[in-house]
């Protein structure tokens, strides 16, 4: 009677403890876990520092897009600026600032666990806008082609959050208005990233 007593608690335990498992591994992400080698969705949100017509800036990047395997992923993204920067070629205050949308493909050609190292390009068309102070709305100043690369450091947090720090550099054609040119854009430029991933 108590051998089948204590038979029966072990087999309990035993049921118990490998539900409990496999509900602790299905909320958590380890290296060990099979990698899905289809294609899934992501958005990633973004944002760093760059050095504008002088002046530091800090800019943030909205991200979407399909990881088609373990090193391909391609997509969508708008980048613009939180704070404005003021124009130091012109003799009265004025402040600048753009927005530009386009294409991002991003390889990866180091996967370990989940560690990766990551190579983002991005082409983009945009607009400057100029503001007098004193003025209450930004008014369309120029257009501009741009493109830059960087190089990530991704870590995965979660099965579904990868967070990443990097830089690079961010190369403009085609300002020429308010006595600036494309130099005064042209600039390395550090990211801070958090991706969400399907």
């Amino acid at each position: 009677m108590m051998s089948k007593k204590f038979a029966t608690a072990l087999a309990l335990a035993l049921g118990l403890s490998t539900a409990a498992n496999a509900e602790l591994r299905s909320a958590s992400f380890t290296p060990e876990e099979p990698r899905n080698d289809g294609w899934s969705a992501f958005l990633g949100i973004g944002g760093g520092n760059a050095l504008i017509a002088r002046d530091g800036t800090i800019f943030a990047n909205l991200r979407i897009g399909i990881e088609w395997n373990s090193w391909l992923a391609t997509g969508v993204f708008a980048t613009f600026i939180l704070d404005d920067v003021l124009n130091p070629h012109v003799d009265s205050p004025q402040m600048v600032n753009y927005n530009a949308y386009g294409a991002v493909v991003e390889f990866t050609p180091f996967r370990k666990n989940l560690f990766s190292i990551s190579i983002p390009v991005e082409i983009a068309g945009g607009v400057m806008n100029a503001m007098d102070r004193g003025e209450k709305a930004f008014s369309p100043e120029d257009y501009f082609f741009m493109t830059d690369a960087s190089v990530q450091f991704n870590y995965r947090i979660t099965k579904m959050l990868e967070v990443s720090i990097g830089g690079g550099y961010r190369i403009f054609a085609g300002i020429e208005e308010n006595n600036l040119d494309n130099g005064d854009f042209s600039t390395p430029f550090g990211e801070l990233r958090f991706t969400i991933k399907e």
